[in-house]
């Protein structure tokens, strides 16, 4: 495959998107329920059709799944840290909710045993009754190369460095977004962050164990639409200072003749956020894309409100 180009010389799509400095606020797609299935194997693209998987269970598993909203992802532990022959292997259910997330673990020898449980249970508020129930956020960085090379890329440092940490960690399979790598999903709150190194990698995960979210590479919330993702993210860094994963709340969000407005709240204090969609520059979203797109982007025109006055922030 050949990489595109950045004028500077640079390589890859997300090369282009860093050249041309495309927003990452606003990208996170939607997604409900997720279904993590731990597979140490090479991955292909799509990657249920991966070797080593039974192809007669995973068609089984996509029938049940078809129609609702689950998001499958294969995951495997960075480097050295993947499961020992024999050992038990690792299934999660995740639902994203701004209100009520949560995530169940369910360890397997055969990937048949899955057949046994409800896995469309991950869609739903309220968690299932079987499973291990998971009290701390699960962090996965996309790493799939046979995606995009610039997920693997700029992925796998990513996950390595994290993987020294104490966070659990995943490497996992296409998040969406591929320009925007590395990238990394925390769950179950689903929170997606961007164009992250192993450097900026260590310090947002670090701060989100501590309940916070650095704004720098945020790219939104997967239990909101675009424009709220890109409010959020606005105002978040429009405050400066690290904000709780939860201090932003959604409010109330209504279409506008220019696009949308949202209203925030935080810290006692109201704020309406104007975001207009507008097209950006013409690029490959992907390194495999064979022509170029112009991608829509969610952009904040004004934040007003906040403590003290209803004038501009």
């Amino acid at each position: 495959m050949r990489l595109p180009t950045a004028p500077d010389g640079r390589r890859g799509c997300s090369a282009l998107a860093r050249y041309t400095d495309e927003q990452i606020a606003g990208t996170a797609g939607l997604t409900t329920g997720w279904l993590l299935i731990e597979h140490d194997g090479p991955w292909r693209h799509p990657a249920f059709t991966s070797p080593g998987l039974d192809r007669a269970v995973i068609s089984q598993l996509a029938e049940r799944i078809a129609g609702h909203a689950l998001k499958p992802q294969l995951i495997k532990r960075p480097g050295a840290e993947r499961s020992r022959p024999g050992a038990p292997r690792r299934a999660y259910l995740v639902h994203t909710s701004r209100t009520r997330p949560w995530a169940r673990r369910v360890d397997f020898h055969d990937l048949s045993e899955l057949l046994d449980i409800d896995v469309t249970a991950a869609e739903r508020p309220e968690p299932p009754a079987f499973g291990t129930p998971v009290d701390h956020t699960l962090y996965l960085v996309c790493t799939h190369a046979k995606k995009d090379p610039c997920c693997a890329m700029l992925g796998r440092p990513v996950a390595a460095a994290l993987g020294r940490g104490r966070a659990e960690v995943w490497e996992t399979t296409h998040v969406g977004g591929d320009r925007f790598a590395a990238n990394l999903v925390a769950l179950p709150q689903g929170v997606y962050f961007g164009r992250l190194d192993p450097d900026s990698a260590v310090r947002t995960v670090a701060a989100f164990e501590q309940g916070t979210v650095l704004p720098e590479n945020y790219r939104g919330r997967c239990t909101d639409s675009s424009p709220a993702q890109a409010a959020e993210a606005a105002l978040r860094t429009r405050i400066g200072a690290p904000v709780g994963v939860d201090a932003i709340t959604h409010l109330a969000e209504e279409e506008t003749v220019d696009g949308v407005r949202l209203t925030l709240g935080h810290d006692g204090g109201l704020y309406s956020v104007s975001v207009e969609t507008v097209e950006g520059q013409e690029c490959p979203t992907t390194c495999s894309a064979l022509s170029p797109t112009r991608p829509v982007h969610h952009r904040v025109s004004g934040i007003r409100g906040g403590l003290h006055s209803g004038a501009a922030v």
